[in-house]
């Protein structure tokens, strides 16, 4: 099975109705965690789970979880020569008031000094550190917010920290819609 067909089984699985209501109360990390480790799980039964495997789940659930939700965001881009995962609300914000733009990061690596020359890249349009969010496996120590897909799995809460940021924002842009 391929990843998508596995990420949408497990989203089907869960519903998507009860993952809207789950969000709008606020119970989000609930839903990341459940519908990642079933994916993790049924992936797991056929092959080792690798970095770039459990990245590009997160990576989809979470393009999933902001489309759901309406949060504004701009996928799959590049900006001043930068590629960007996905950046929230969106680059023509990021060029402007990078203070009002998330960019998260899917490196889908475990080598460090990898992960620490994309942050590097990335700081040339998002000066601000707390505004670079980067999923990995593991938490090590960057200059970043790091989600992890492991342990205290961090992960689940980032749709919750994304409206916490957006709802601080003053640009309409940035309002969240759906919830």
């Amino acid at each position: 099975m391929e990843l998508s067909e596995i990420l949408y089984s497990a989203i089907s699985d869960y519903g998507e109705h009860r993952i809207l209501s789950d969000i709008v109360q606020g119970e989000s990390p609930e839903v990341i965690k459940v519908i990642f480790e079933h994916c993790v799980s049924n992936i797991g039964k056929f092959e080792t789970v690798k970095p770039d495997t459990s990245g590009s789940i997160a990576e989809g659930l979470l393009h999933y979880m902001l489309t759901v939700s309406m949060i504004p965001s701009q996928r799959k881009t590049s900006f001043q020569s930068v590629d960007i995962d996905i950046a929230v609300p969106d680059t023509r914000t990021l060029g402007v008031t990078p203070q009002d733009v998330v960019v998260i990061l899917f490196p889908k690596t475990d080598n460090v000094d990898n992960i620490k020359s994309h942050i590097e890249k990335i700081k040339k349009v998002q000066p601000n550190a707390n505004n670079i969010w980067v999923v990995l496996e593991n938490s090590p120590q960057l200059d970043a917010k790091v989600y992890s897909l492991k342990d205290s799995m961090t992960f689940s809460n980032i749709i919750n920290d994304l409206i916490s940021f957006s709802s601080n924002r003053k640009q309409s842009k940035l309002k969240i819609f759906k919830i």
